[in-house]
């Protein structure tokens, strides 16, 4: 599990960098101070992204960690009073059940997400948190990944390969179940809050 964990860190500091070149050269980087995505409910994370953000956070400072955790429980304990919820059954098995938690969760920002509005976790921030923002577009101006709507200009699929990166994300989540038993990768999915406070190896 370790080495699964390691080339899955090693894969989102390169996508990291590869979007950070992309943004770049087209000037659609995110604005400095922008947190808007992280701040209006939590959207959905793959179980790789989960059990590396759980393995992970034992590298922040104890401080920061005890703080991150506490709000991510007291969100869960909101969400389960609300039925929105299940420490039980974490996983979100359908797009009705993804869109539910997002709406139920729509005034809650990232339990990483400080006063300021900085990302107390962003050296290991979810895959999905390193390349929102500009919209991305293949050929023919197919959009490949519908950005945040602030930008006037897009990222083109030639400058940062989306549907290739998720193809290299999908072999380490592979890797991932296999690991766990599984023949296959599971479609479900999770988020932030649950990742953190909970051992999502447990549900692979």
């Amino acid at each position: 599990m370790k080495k699964i964990i390691n080339r899955y860190t090693n894969f989102l500091a390169e996508t990291s960098n590869q979007f950070h070149v992309a943004t770049k050269k087209h000037a659609v980087k995110c604005k400095k101070g922008c947190f808007e995505c992280c701040s209006v409910g939590f959207f959905d994370i793959t179980l790789l992204d989960a059990v590396c953000l759980r393995e992970n956070l034992k590298k922040i400072p104890e401080p920061i960690r005890k703080r991150v955790l506490a709000k991510a429980n007291e969100q869960l304990d909101i969400l389960e009073k609300k039925g929105a919820f299940s420490r039980k059954d974490p996983l979100l098995k359908t797009l009705a059940s993804i869109d539910s938690i997002s709406r139920r969760s729509a005034k809650m920002s990232c339990p990483a997400l400080d006063e300021k509005g900085r990302c107390l976790i962003y050296e290991y921030r979810p895959h999905i948190c390193r390349i929102f923002g500009p919209t991305i577009r293949g050929p023919r101006r197919v959009v490949r990944l519908e950005g945040c709507g602030y930008f006037s200009r897009d990222i083109q699929e030639t400058e940062f390969d989306i549907l290739q990166n998720y193809a290299d994300e999908n072999v380490i989540l592979k890797a991932l179940f296999q690991k766990a038993g599984r023949t296959r990768i599971r479609e479900v999915d999770t988020i932030i809050p649950a990742a953190l406070a909970l051992d999502m190896k447990r549900f692979l």
